[in-house]
């Protein structure tokens, strides 16, 4: 038996339950394998990376259609492209140079 033939069956059951719910971390543990197993087969297998990344999209249109907040979800499931990024830069958008102290939400500076 080949690699590929051991791993068909923990691959396709892995797939269906990414597509109800597109979270490596658990689907893995549902397969009983390590996270870092997924990684390894989807670098090795273009059509299984391109499996979780189609189920990943059908999921996103199938439940953000059923919520009530589309954008929260979005932020959470699919951090990668949905959540806010803040980026901190100095005048004219160059790099921060020296010291910064950074305000708290308060408005009162770190002592």
């Amino acid at each position: 038996m080949t690699v590929d033939e051991k791993n068909k069956e923990p691959k396709e059951k892995f797939l269906a339950y990414y597509a109800v719910l597109p979270i490596q971390k658990l689907g893995a543990e549902h397969i009983g394998v390590h996270e870092d197993t997924i990684t390894d087969w989807k670098k090795a297998d273009k059509e299984f990376s391109d499996q979780m990344g189609l189920l990943k999209s059908e999921w996103a249109i199938k439940t953000s259609a059923r919520v009530r907040n589309p954008e929260w979800l979005l932020e959470r499931i699919m951090k990668d492209h949905f959540s806010p990024r803040n980026e901190l830069t100095g005048k004219e958008g160059e790099a921060l140079e020296g010291l910064v102290i950074i305000k708290s939400a308060n408005g009162s500076s770190p002592k």
